[in-house]
């Protein structure tokens, strides 16, 4: 898309007429209109002020680009952090066990959270913002946050670049600060940004840095409430599992506009705004593991799935926990869910139990009860004419063919 094209874009996307041909919306007697750059300068700050009036009925004084840059010194002083290098900001927050967010406070990140993470292993929460959603070579983490667990404080290190010569300290501070941790915790950080960091290393010739365990929530998120829920964002999960309710929150696909609106004019309010939306990503993965472990155990009273509830437990804890958890939850079950547990009845041998599950199945036509219960009869009560019975009903096909054929010669041949 051309230059000119992008701009009529951003003003449909304000809701304003793209200018007449061969005019601008830049003052025609200024340099920067004469070059073009003065249109893109015009239309990013005409963007932000419409990202920060808009919804909130405050207006912005109008304020020259000398009077609205803001460098980067004082950008961390606003932060309250510190220059770790010309063009990155550090900030390095020791928040108390007692802060709240949503309806808990950060203690509960001290919780139990089986059968995610144990204990004694030493967690990083981590979180970042970029300059563009698909990724790409040309996507950069602009912003990386990391959280992790100390005494009674949750410490939170954020990771701020101001300009893109400041991508090597960044990851070297990043890098340096990820070594610090066992076990990473993320929501989409598997698909997004760990691959994200990771390219970016290589981009600046860095070495891999070691990898660690990692959970990524939104996978156990999908399996439990993907079936509920309208979707499974983070902003969705923090309302519905830690009650919490963001205010004024920048959406997370304005975070590019903010970052590359500060390079351009020197705009910073935006930008701290996306500071504070990072923040409020990385205390939520802080308390994820408590509260989705308490969905496990229960899953039924917090509306998930019983059955993606069990494949979450399958596969981080075994077959029998597994199991264990259908056996308590049999009355949630769908038919998918009792069939799963009449298969591990069955590989234990348990078919007292097994059988009662298929009939009430088998009644409904659901296939796999049918050949489950011909199976039952043909091989553990030896009762060829039952074992008909069901096989008759399958769906025909060569191995019902099969079945039917070897059953009705033993029937032929017990009658001679």
């Amino acid at each position: 898309m051309g230059l000119h094209d992008r701009l009529n874009t951003l003003r449909r996307q304000s809701g304003s007429e793209p200018p007449a041909p061969g005019r601008t919306s830049a003052d025609p007697h200024s340099a920067g209109a004469a070059s073009g750059k003065g249109n893109v300068l015009d239309e990013i700050r005409a963007r932000l002020d419409r990202m920060g009036g808009a919804g909130t009925g405050r207006t912005r004084p109008n304020r020259t680009a000398a009077e609205s840059a803001i460098p980067p010194e004082e950008l961390a002083r606003r932060l309250d952090g510190e220059l770790l290098t010309p063009q990155v900001i550090q900030l390095d927050r020791a928040m108390p066990d007692r802060h709240a967010h949503g309806r808990h406070t950060l203690a509960r990140a001290r919780e139990p959270a089986m059968p995610f993470w144990n204990t004694d292993q030493r967690l990083g929460f981590i979180d970042t913002e970029t300059t563009g959603l698909a990724g790409g070579a040309g996507t950069v983490a602009f912003l990386v946050g990391l959280a992790t667990l100390r005494d009674d404080r949750v410490r939170l290190r954020q990771w701020l670049m101001t300009a893109f010569a400041g991508e090597g300290a960044l990851l070297e501070a990043v890098d340096a600060a990820l070594s610090e941790c066992d076990h990473l915790v993320s929501y989409n950080g598997k698909t997004f940004d760990l691959p994200l960091l990771r390219d970016r290393r290589r981009m600046q010739r860095r070495p891999d840095a070691q990898e660690a365990a990692h959970t990524d929530f939104l996978h156990p998120v999908r399996s439990l409430f993907g079936h509920a829920w309208p979707d499974c964002r983070l902003r969705t999960v923090e309302e519905r599992l830690l009650g919490l309710d963001r205010q004024d929150d920048l959406p997370g696909a304005e975070a590019p506009w903010a970052w590359k609106a500060y390079l351009a004019s020197g705009r910073s309010e935006e930008l701290e705004r996306v500071v504070r939306h990072n923040t409020d990503d990385i205390l939520s993965l802080t308390l994820l593991g408590p509260a989705l472990a308490s969905v496990l155990l229960q899953p039924a009273a917090h509306g998930a799935s019983v059955e993606g509830a069990a494949r979450l437990q399958e596969r981080l804890q075994g077959a029998d926990t597994a199991r264990r958890l259908l056996e308590s939850h049999q009355h949630q079950l769908s038919p998918a869910g009792r069939l799963w547990l009449a298969r591990e009845w069955r590989r234990e041998g348990r078919y007292d139990q097994a059988v009662p599950v298929w009939e009430a199945l088998a009644e409904q036509g659901v296939q796999e009860a049918l050949e489950a219960l011909a199976k039952y009869h043909e091989h553990q009560r030896r009762d060829w004419k039952r074992a008909l019975q069901y096989a008759g009903q399958l769906a025909s096909g060569p191995r019902a063919k099969a079945r039917i054929a070897r059953l009705q010669g033993r029937i032929d041949a017990t009658a001679r």
